[in-house]
């Protein structure tokens, strides 16, 4: 089976905290595999700085009461993007 070709375009960051080494994000993203745009979504994502100072994604995360509040309240702007 050939490998998949998975390209991840930010549509907005919404928020971002720094953590050690890196950082998490709350964005609006779109995956397009294989050529095909899975379509927006809302996800959290840890970040984080390679040696030599390339950022590279690191895991997906839970959203917090405070990132929920925020989402909550600017809704109609994030609906508008996705």
């Amino acid at each position: 089976m050939p490998a998949k070709s998975i390209e991840c375009k930010v549509v907005k960051v919404l928020q971002e905290s720094p953590t050690i080494g890196g950082s998490n994000q709350v964005r609006i993203v779109r995956w397009i595999v294989d050529g095909k745009d899975t379509g927006a979504l809302l996800e959290k994502r840890n970040l984080f700085s390679t040696a030599d100072g390339q950022a590279k994604m690191g895991k997906a995360k839970g959203l917090n009461k405070t990132e929920v509040k925020y989402i909550i309240e600017h809704w109609k702007e994030l609906e508008s993007l996705m």
